[in-house]
């Protein structure tokens, strides 16, 4: 059985080379599938991090009393 990284990163190499091959002959596709790509990725960070549930109240403060309280105090010196 091939590892599942090794097919992808070998599509991934394939399509690379087929984007730079296909950017010589028809560079404004090339330009707007690269831009299309960035704008697809941005999309995807903002939405991923809309859908991360917030924080609540008590365990951010949960948070913050257990960091008060595993930190040493600075030592008067």
């Amino acid at each position: 059985m091939i590892p599942r990284w090794l097919v992808r990163s070998a599509v991934g190499v394939l399509a690379i080379l087929l984007f730079a091959f296909a950017a010589r002959e028809f560079p404004g596709l090339a330009v707007l599938v690269a831009l299309l790509g960035g704008l697809s990725g941005l999309l995807y960070l903002v939405t991923r991090a809309r859908r991360m549930p917030p924080l609540l109240l008590e365990e951010e403060q949960g948070k913050h009393e257990r960091f008060l309280r595993d930190v040493p105090p600075p030592s008067g010196g």
